[in-house]
């Protein structure tokens, strides 16, 4: 893990904790009980972690060194008065110096000394002779390393503490303590936190000025009023910049999830007797945290079936050739309006001839050298029910795992795929939406009512003279440089009548998806617009072919359509010219 990435993230955290550290003693001086103890001692307790986290010791010295006096004020071993505040609020502001020095530079000779100093005044005032010795590596390099075999009055000499007293006294022969300055009372942050919800509403309130302004643009049209339409334009630039903060404001580093699952992979392959080791890429890369939260438990199912069903046993992959310890790749990257997330596995494959033969499909393989295509193999993988396994074990068999990721992915407008190569390994690629409220679309026309499509997932728009499609099998195409494309009638989906045969030319929508490239046939194309997706109505939630639904400028409603499903039924058009000339 490179930890500058987190530095800023632990320094804003740190110097919260500090804060409460100082509130919860003062909140002790003037005569708390032991709920307080307890919050301080929990947040001591999560800079001890956050620290060991980033690999800075002395911080964890220091804090636990702090977790030790409150927990014998939990005991009832110490009471907190004024004095013994001061002298706690002194260690914090030790604390909060080495907290800086080690953001700042990392470990140091100078950190190192205030480790010490900090040990030593806790030595002074709240463990006396009989408390833990300093240890020569918490101190090692610094002028205080004689500070473990002292005795309390030389300690609180060095410290500069009246052991008896518990007040901070000046050393002989030095200048008094300087009072602390204005900016020692207050730490700039760079960051803060916001409650999800009301980041959840400020996307609602942009997308309702983008629904607002989309009307006044149609009404500036209307009265073709020249001044207005600029100043929308001016508006409508401002608008998409809040937009953007918004969004921006909303991601969240995957690694912060990924993380989780080295310990999910230690502890199964720990169990399953297996050596793996989990291998994170990308985690730097911002994902909606609403879509990141959803995808925990589909990311979990995967890691599982890596675990048990790709990755070998040590003894086979040592006869297959390959490291002893397996390797699970969990891996994000963006590719335009997407986030791809992919759990790659270096086992043994997914075996084809079972797989067939689990699905009935024996003779699907015959002539293939036994393989499936991506979409074949994530079609029967992710079916309800469908395993390899004869029986279930702990971690996977049921057939619902994969069921339940598919259905996860495609929730949030995104698509799963899978590749597999025989003794070399598995992928499994999601491909998930940015963020899930406001959308690029393109606008048509279908009979009188207007529709929507993502923009991401469209190729091109063009017109083709009617007199050159082609049919092949009963199915119209189109032929393009790239090859043959099916042809899709939007009035037939639509159970309307074709009101298009006057013309010369068809306007069409080329859509390009994992499941293969088609021509959505359209009565007119509208251009290209920011829509706010808005949830479907119960009665018709979860129908197939629409993805959600957008308010347009006219206050009318318009279907968002999902091109996977259009083309779900396409994706064997492929064809050659010679093909195409010999059917016509």
């Amino acid at each position: 893990m490179d930890i500058n990435e987190y530095k800023a993230l632990y320094a804003n955290e740190a110097a919260d904790i500090l804060q409460a550290l100082e509130s919860g003693t003062m909140a002790l001086e003037a005569g708390s009980g032991a709920s307080v103890i307890d919050e301080l001692f929990r947040h001591a307790h999560n800079l001890k972690g956050m620290s060991g986290a980033m690999g800075y010791d002395s911080i964890v010295e220091a804090s636990h060194s702090i977790e030790n006096v409150l927990e014998r004020c939990r005991t009832g071993e110490l009471f907190i008065s004024r004095k013994e505040a001061d002298i706690l609020l002194k260690v914090v502001d030790f604390l909060r110096e080495m907290i800086s020095g080690v953001v700042e530079s990392g470990e140091s000779d100078e950190t190192r000394w205030l480790l010490g100093e900090v040990i030593s005044i806790i030595r002074a005032n709240f463990e006396g002779s009989e408390g833990k010795e300093v240890t020569s590596e918490a101190c090692e390099g610094t002028d205080n390393t004689q500070l473990s075999g002292a005795d309390p009055g030389t300690v609180s000499e060095i410290a500069g503490v009246d052991g008896e007293a518990g007040e901070l006294q000046k050393e002989d022969g030095k200048q008094p303590e300087q009072p602390r300055t204005n900016s020692a009372y207050y730490t700039k942050c760079s960051s803060t936190r916001v409650e999800l919800e009301r980041l959840d509403n400020l996307m609602d309130l942009v997308g309702e000025l983008i629904i607002s302004r989309i009307r006044l643009s149609a009404l500036a049209e209307k009265i073709k009023s020249k001044t207005l339409t600029e100043e929308l334009i001016v508006s409508g630039r401002l608008i998409a910049g809040i937009q953007k903060e918004i969004v921006e404001a909303r991601l969240v580093p995957a690694g912060n999830v990924f993380q989780r699952f080295k310990r999910l992979v230690r502890d199964i392959s720990k169990e399953l007797n297996k050596e793996v080791r989990l291998k994170i890429i990308g985690a730097d890369i911002g994902l909606d945290r609403t879509i990141l939260e959803t995808m925990i438990d589909p990311l979990v199912h995967l890691i599982r079936n890596s675990l048990d069903h790709g990755i070998e046993f040590p003894a086979e992959r040592r006869a297959a050739g390959k490291d002893e310890t397996g390797v699970i790749k969990l891996w994000c990257r963006r590719e335009r309006n997407f986030v791809i997330i992919e759990i790659n596995d270096d086992g043994k494959g997914v075996d084809f001839t079972e797989v067939a033969k689990r699905n009935g499909d024996a003779q699907i393989i015959e002539g293939r050298s036994s393989e499936f295509s991506s979409e074949e193999l994530c079609h029967i993988l992710t079916s309800p029910g469908f395993s390899t396994r004869k029986k279930a074990g702990k971690y996977s068999g049921r057939g619902v795992g994969m069921n339940a990721a598919k259905k996860a992915v495609e929730s949030l407008g995104g698509a799963i795929t899978i590749e597999s190569i025989a003794g070399k390994g598995t992928s499994v690629h999601l491909r998930l939406p940015i963020t899930l409220s406001i959308i690029k679309a393109l606008l048509f026309q279908v009979g009188n009512e207007v529709h929507a499509l993502p923009i991401e997932y469209i190729k091109e728009t063009t017109r083709i003279e009617k007199n050159s499609f082609k049919t092949i099998g009963g199915a119209k195409v189109f032929l393009t440089q790239q090859g043959t494309v099916p042809i899709i009638q939007s009035w037939e989906l639509l159970d309307l009548n074709d009101d298009t045969s006057e013309g010369r030319y068809a306007k069409i929508i080329v859509l390009e998806t994992e499941r293969g490239t088609g021509g959505l046939v359209v009565n007119k194309i509208l251009g290209q617009q920011d829509v706010v997706i808005k949830g479907l109505p119960g009665m018709i939630r979860g129908m197939e072919g629409i993805s959600g639904a957008t308010v347009l400028g006219s206050g009318k409603v318009a279907f968002i359509w999902d091109p996977r499903y259009l083309l779900r039924e396409r994706q064997g058009y492929e064809f050659d010219q010679e093909t195409v000339v010999s059917e016509n």
